[in-house]
């Protein structure tokens, strides 16, 4: 399990976590959300371990983040950030083997292969390797660097299948920014594939309607605090919507259509 418990961060004289607590569990997919500034960025940094707690604690499988290494966190979570900077022609070929290098030597060349290809036609990236990385759109940047961060989560997957290992976790910032419609909703059903392979997943949201489709858990942030928390008919009430963004709301669950928001007014 990843959790923050009861954790507290001040950047200058600013709270940005206000005693956050949190869990994520194997198999399980938790979005975030909040308005601009709710702490959500914040909370995922928190877990990663880029931003250290000034009270609280982060955990990973019961033991303090602290404490682990950079190579063994490289094989347990695998990030995506919101923004991301590469100035150098690399190719998307190449920025997608980035992600191979937590199990470097530790799988055969078949092995690696077979999961590159599974990450690419995940994707939809395969038809872009050869492109310059720094010429694509942003989203299919956005694509590629998540098909990066699978390429570097698969083999831990695969020992959690194979030997029974710790579970991994996947925390992934905004990763349907930039993205059309349909990827929109391509990407989330692969962070849902990589919770039914064994993963935790943490995914931070501003789109409602996508937390409403893909997530077990929603925690909703609201000036640094965790406000509510629950599966997303329990949390993404018309009280709690208004309280936090201020507008008229309520969840329409159509038969064989994804949920969506339906805004009478905003407030």
């Amino acid at each position: 399990m990843l959790e923050l418990d009861n954790v507290s961060i001040k950047k200058g004289t600013k709270k940005i976590l206000d005693h956050v607590t949190m869990a994520v569990s194997a198999g399980q997919v938790v979005v975030i959300i909040g308005p601009n500034g709710a702490g959500k960025s914040s909370a995922l940094k928190a877990m990663t371990g880029d931003y250290k707690p000034d009270f609280g604690r982060v955990s990973l499988n019961n033991r303090p983040l602290k404490q682990f290494s950079f190579a063994e966190l490289a094989q347990l979570r695998a990030v995506m950030s919101q923004s991301y900077e590469m100035n150098f022609p690399f190719s998307v070929h190449e920025v997608i083997e980035m992600g191979a290098f937590a199990f470097a030597n530790q799988l055969s060349q078949y092995q690696h292969q077979a999961m590159f290809k599974e990450v690419t036609d995940l994707l939809d990236v395969s038809a872009l390797l050869k492109r310059n990385f720094t010429h694509l759109s942003g989203g299919e940047q956005q694509r590629v660097q998540l098909a990066r961060v699978l390429l570097q989560l698969f083999p831990a997957l695969e020992l959690v299948r194979e030997r029974a290992a710790a579970a991994p976790y996947l925390l992934i910032d905004e990763p349907t920014a930039s993205l059309d419609l349909f990827h929109q909703y391509q990407v989330m059903k692969v962070a849902k594939k990589m919770a039914s392979k064994g993963a935790g997943v943490v995914v931070v949201l501003h789109d409602l309607s996508l937390a409403a489709s893909f997530a077990d858990v929603i925690y909703v942030m609201q000036q640094g605090r965790v406000v509510a928390q629950g599966a997303p008919a329990e949390v993404l009430q018309p009280d709690i919507l208004q309280s936090v963004y201020q507008i008229r709301a309520h969840l329409h669950r159509p038969n064989h259509y994804f949920p969506h928001l339906q805004i009478s007014t905003v407030v």
